[in-house]
């Protein structure tokens, strides 16, 4: 087996743009080997990144402060596409669409297909993805699902207490 089918995909698309930013690949190298990137919108990104990346120059190129912000944002999809641990902000943005949608948890959470969308649209991340993180709710009891038919949800008095980032972040660190 060749090391692209030993790596996942995310993790070799994360590899060859480590590769390619620090100067070890060329772009037509990168383009060539990157693996296929149309269902997934981080590697999509990164794609699309990698084509469009700015030229730092003097005189034709992008300013210094400018392409140093490309780059972090850059490394941070790389260190997403790496890693698949939970992160602070998703799970923050997850629990804010939840409080909204169940008026502060007086309310069971309705169209919850639609909140995952929602969460994912502004994290840019996948809905699937954005799954896991309600999956870890309900499998953790902060959630739980009332009914089938509508298929309702309701926080329980675990998920209630649940106010700051600091018990946010309590949760995703119990994961890891």
């Amino acid at each position: 087996m060749t090391e692209n089918q030993l790596k996942s995909d995310k993790q070799y698309a994360a590899y060859l743009a480590r590769k390619f930013f620090s100067g070890q690949i060329s772009k037509r190298e990168i383009l060539d080997q990157f693996p296929e990137y149309a269902k997934d919108f981080k590697m999509r990104l990164l794609f699309d990144r990698i084509k469009k990346k700015p030229r730092q120059s003097w005189f034709f190129g992008v300013s210094k402060k400018t392409y140093e912000k490309f780059i972090i944002e850059t490394y941070e999809i790389i260190e997403d596409l790496e890693s698949e641990k939970f992160r602070l902000k998703t799970m923050k943005r997850l629990f804010q669409e939840l409080w909204l949608q169940s008026t502060n948890s007086s309310e069971p959470i309705q169209c919850m297909s639609i909140l995952l969308h929602e969460v994912a649209k502004s994290t840019t991340n996948s809905k699937e993805e954005i799954r896991r993180y309600l999956n870890l709710l309900i499998s953790k009891k902060y959630i739980n699902r009332i009914s089938d038919k509508p298929l309702l949800y309701e926080f329980t008095e675990s998920g209630k207490e649940i106010k700051t980032d600091l018990d946010i972040e309590k949760i995703i660190k119990n994961v890891a």
